[in-house]
């Protein structure tokens, strides 16, 4: 199981007359795996159970964590820096 976070990007009613504004989130377990995918009228957020376990753990948190708890991990799995190196022979990489 993975765990997923669901951001709304586009207005739009649902099936019960609700309108759901852009921004809105949710957070729940899916069978997936991690990686980010285009999802209806918005983007999903994929990360792996044991990432989350591990990180609910750390913060000490006994019970089971609050959905803004899940969101925060999950931004934070995709928000890390990450390095690139680029050596003077990449064609493809452009610099202004």
């Amino acid at each position: 199981m993975s765990w997923f976070l669901y951001i709304v990007t586009e207005n739009h009613i649902d099936d019960e007359g609700k309108e759901i504004l852009a921004g809105e989130a949710g957070v729940g377990m899916c069978s997936m795996s991690a990686g980010i995918m285009d999802s209806y009228k918005g983007v999903m957020y994929i990360v792996p159970e044991k990432y989350i376990r591990d990180e609910v753990r750390k913060l000490g948190i006994k019970k089971h964590p609050s959905a803004g708890t899940i969101r925060r991990l999950i931004e934070d799995y995709y928000n890390t820096e990450e390095v690139i190196e680029i050596s003077k022979d990449d064609k493809n990489f452009f610099i202004d």
